[in-house]
């Protein structure tokens, strides 16, 4: 009894830490397709490995907007792309530079390939703010 009422208490105190994260994304108008978005909670993978969790939007307007939920204090990176072609994944030319529109957080770049996790990480914490990532 001692255990499930321990178990159960810090059930509650995840529960009361976790936090919703929204991220605007901009599209240009002109582009059609569905916005992808995966969500990293570390380095291993990101950008394109395994994700914590992912998410899809419609654009309208020009911005798209996508929603993880019940996420713990930490710190993440978002990558994003525009599947124009409805093929759920990121297109590449025989030089493996993306043909698709993408993106991460913090609008974070690199001259060669995809930035570093840190370069895109941000703090989810209790008041969490809404990310806005650029298409490119």
């Amino acid at each position: 009894m001692k255990k499930l009422i321990l178990s159960l208490a810090a059930l509650t105190t995840l529960a009361a830490h976790a936090a919703d994260l929204r991220i605007e994304v901009t599209v240009p108008a002109q582009k059609q397709g569905a916005v992808l978005a995966a969500l990293f909670d570390n380095s291993e993978g990101f950008p394109r490995g395994k994700p914590l969790q992912v998410a899809t939007a419609q654009p309208g307007d020009g911005k798209a907007v996508v929603q993880f939920v019940g996420l713990p204090e930490g710190d993440y990176a978002v990558s994003v792309f525009l599947d124009e072609n409805a093929n759920m994944k990121l297109d590449a030319n025989v030089f493996g530079v993306p043909t698709e529109l993408y993106g991460f957080s913090r609008n974070a770049r690199s001259a060669l390939g995809p930035p570093q996790f840190a370069d895109a990480a941000f703090r989810v914490g209790a008041d969490v703010s809404p990310q806005a990532i650029e298409l490119k």
